[in-house]
């Protein structure tokens, strides 16, 4: 066991943190997805069923592709662009990837956005658990009226059971 600590005791390191990538890093990734997904596409135009997690979509004349879901433009407004053939949307997906790297206005504009989110996802969970605190005095006292109205009547019912193996096989 000493033998093994020694060993990897020099190379120990903190486990990376959930979250620590850049969100530029994350939107190459992103656009690598894409990437992926619209070689997936070449390969099998009639058989792909990815459409909802494409930035690409085909429209009359060609594709029409987006930056993606996270309502970021990519300057004076440039959001989706109508091209008209595969290559031009690995082009601008290509293009876009340069653009979040060395764009410093974009970049900002990718932090701002996911600061945005990161707040509406906060809020929400704020809602929701200040909502399901609401809820559970009003659900937990909807079985004890039951309860209490059943012991009032005295002849409550008896409870469903399931039945024995037995007794299903004999009927």
């Amino acid at each position: 066991m000493t033998d093994f600590l020694q060993k990897w005791s020099s190379k120990k390191a903190d486990k990376p943190k959930a979250g620590a990538k850049t969100v530029i890093d994350t939107f190459r990734a992103r656009i690598a997805e894409q990437k992926a997904y619209l070689e997936e596409y070449e390969r099998d135009v009639d058989g792909f069923s990815k459409w909802r997690s494409t930035w690409f979509q085909r429209v009359p004349g060609g594709f029409g592709v987006t930056v993606g879901r996270d309502s970021v433009n990519a300057g004076k407004g440039l959001s989706y662009v109508v091209v008209e053939t595969l290559k031009d949307v690995a082009e601008f997906l290509d293009d876009l990837a340069h653009h979040a790297q060395n764009d410093a206005g974009f970049q900002q504009a990718l932090e701002s956005n996911r600061q945005r989110r990161a707040a509406l996802l906060n809020a929400g969970k704020t809602g929701a658990v200040a909502a399901s605190k609401a809820a559970k005095p009003a659900a937990a006292k909807a079985p004890r009226a039951k309860a209490a109205a059943v012991a009032a009547e005295g002849d409550a019912k008896p409870k469903r059971g399931r039945k024995s193996k037995a007794e299903t096989t004999t009927n």
